[in-house]
């Protein structure tokens, strides 16, 4: 943050048939299901959309987050990079699909009952006779494999469950919603129920399609794949989508909620599916089970933007101007006129500050990447760390003006911790650090702000986290405007401060590290490339540009699991994530993905 805030085919498995099956059925049921319903769309797109529909708007509330951590179960991971699967896993595959299909008949059976109007029961009737012949052509595809190892094949628990929720939402059953319902809301809920599977298929569908070596698919996969894109289905999605706002409009708040409810049920349910399925093969996540021994896991976290939705020093800012107006009570200061002044001219202060740091910044920035560029596609470091230095002046100077100024003279360290429990943190965040702080593993937030604050926010129970970050001077509970100790108030000092970390716990306490570093900035790319797996989280714009100025390669964090797990299961190589700078950095938009990488999704 910176430091004022402005497939192989041929080994998909152990069977010839079996490797043909999984693929068509995986596929099949992409291709089907994308036809009759949500066509993917990116779940990373913009936040800033003022009209979304229904389906959007429950998907944000109740699946992104999950459905972007599920991605690295051993299922998936196993799926896009190719790595064979037991027959018994394929015909797996081909239960589920046949036993999803004959649910849907029935589900469509039902709800076209209860719909008020025509147009809504014709279209549950014509994806009730689409069902019928894919149906057809699963029960012939059923015979051509061996239809008594698939008769044979128990149907997962998770799958069941999942088609006794359909069911029982399409008949209208007290079980599902807890309450007496109207028969012409059914449809609503029914479609509410299916969408998490829908969309869920489609999304890793794409996924598993984009990362799997076109040139090994089986012919029919790869004109499946090819000819029958989702850009082909878009027109039955928008029909899709339109009705469930259509069977939606005369909800009431509390039935949004029953439908609400109903969906995170679903996607809990299908969630339960594939975090169930375990590989066979040894993968190359979560990192923290994969250590060795003597290894330790040492991790670091910016935390302005990184950790907190809000900066820290536009934290400390609207303390001390809170705090004018909080003495001038005390002291029964009737002349408000003077404080309101007085709260104006810290503002107007704290304005000029951030500008002229905005400026300089830029200019920072601007100049980097005006400079020599890295030749070709090489990484060049050396070129990066001199660039970054007058960046790292910069910062300096901006710290120094801050106090300086005497911003922030007079502030409490009461207020400071009180501001830090009401900081909002980024989804995901505390979770990951509450599990990763009750395992072996060293945890280090770093700020370039007052360690106070920092501590505070992430206060509940972390007693074993380290915080670091600047040592304010107190008198009677009052910032005397001195740093007894000043920390991270440069890329270089945050940087320094890395090393030291993970040299001593290599030089006196005879460990291996694996270091990870979690940041945001450009102010953090010399401790990102450091560590042995430094990890984006975010878009900033300033830090893409410099990187890629200087050949460094950010990679989505999946893309590269799926990478390393394809040089360990297709080509025998280890898969290392320690090691020399290497120039890679891998992005995510959640803390969720950070967990899963980590300590997968049991921890």
């Amino acid at each position: 943050m910176p430091i004022i805030q402005t497939l192989s085919i041929t080994n998909f498995c152990t069977s010839t048939v079996c490797r043909k099956t999984t693929i068509r059925l995986f596929f099949r049921l992409v291709g089907y299901r994308t036809s009759t319903a949500y066509i993917f769309l990116n779940v990373q797109e913009s936040e800033e959309v003022d009209d979304i529909s229904i389906t959007e708007l429950l998907w944000r509330r109740n699946g992104r987050d999950e459905a972007l951590t599920c991605r690295f179960s051993p299922l998936l991971v196993s799926l896009a990079s190719s790595c064979e699967l037991e027959a018994e896993e394929c015909y797996q595959f081909v239960a589920k699909y046949g036993h999803l299909l004959k649910t849907y008949l029935l589900v469509y059976e039902l709800v076209s009952v209860h719909c008020v109007e025509d147009a809504d029961k014709l279209a549950f009737s014509l994806w009730r006779h689409n069902v019928e012949r894919e149906l057809e052509k699963h029960d012939s595809f059923v015979k051509r494999l061996g239809s008594v190892r698939i008769k044979e094949t128990t149907i997962h628990p998770s799958t069941v469950k999942y088609s006794d929720f359909l069911l029982a939402t399409a008949s209208g059953s007290r079980q599902v919603f807890g309450i007496p319902i109207q028969q012409s809301r059914i449809p609503a809920y029914t479609l509410a129920a299916m969408m998490p599977s829908l969309r869920l298929h489609v999304l890793y569908g794409k996924a598993v399609r984009e990362l799997v070596h076109y040139y090994n698919y089986h012919t029919y996969i790869k004109w499946r794949i090819l000819k029958k894109s989702y850009e082909s289905f878009k027109v039955s999605y928008l029909q899709a989508k339109q009705l469930l706002v259509t069977v939606c409009n005369s909800l009431v708040a509390a039935e949004f909620g029953v439908l609400e409810r109903i969906y995170r049920g679903a996607m809990r349910l299908e969630m339960e599916f594939y975090h169930s399925r375990q590989s066979q093969q040894t993968l190359v996540i979560p990192i923290y089970t994969k250590l060795a021994p003597i290894e330790r896991l040492i991790l670091f976290a910016d935390f302005d933007s990184t950790c907190s939705n809000v900066g820290s020093l536009e934290t400390l800012v609207n303390i001390a101007t809170s705090s004018v107006q909080k003495v001038g009570q005390q002291l029964r200061d009737v002349n408000t006129k003077r404080l309101r002044k007085k709260s104006a001219d810290l503002r107007k202060t704290w304005e000029l500050l951030s500008q002229q740091y905005t400026s300089e910044y830029g200019n920072c920035v601007n100049k980097i990447m005006l400079g020599k560029k890295s030749i070709r596609d090489g990484f060049d470091y050396e070129g990066l760390h001199d660039a970054l230095a007058e960046l790292s002046s910069c910062e300096e100077r901006a710290v120094s003006r801050i106090f300086d100024s005497n911003l922030l003279n007079g502030i409490s360290l009461e207020d400071i911790k009180q501001a830090g429990k009401s900081m909002i943190l980024k989804n995901g965040c505390m979770d990951f650090f509450e599990k990763l702080n009750s395992l072996d593993a060293s945890v280090n937030v770093m700020s370039c702000w007052s360690e106070d604050l920092t501590r505070s926010a992430l206060s509940g129970g972390l007693d074993m986290l380290k915080v670091n970050g600047n040592e304010f001077g107190y008198a009677n509970g009052i910032f005397t405007n001195v740093v007894t100790r000043r920390a991270h108030q440069s890329l270089g000092a945050k940087f320094a401060y890395l090393k030291d970390i993970v040299e001593e716990n290599e030089n006196f306490h005879g460990v291996r590290v694996l270091s990870v570093f979690i940041g945001d900035s450009v102010s953090d790319l010399l401790c990102l490339l450091e560590a042995n797996i430094g990890i984006v989280i975010g878009h900033n714009k300033s830090l893409f540009e410099v990187g890629n100025h200087f050949g460094v390669k950010f990679v989505p964090l999946y893309d590269g699991v799926v990478e390393k797990q394809e040089d360990h299961s297709v080509d025998g190589l280890p898969a290392v994530w320690a090691g020399f700078i290497s120039g890679v950095l891998y992005t995510v938009s959640s803390w969720s993905e950070v967990h899963a990488f980590i300590l997968g999704l049991d921890l």
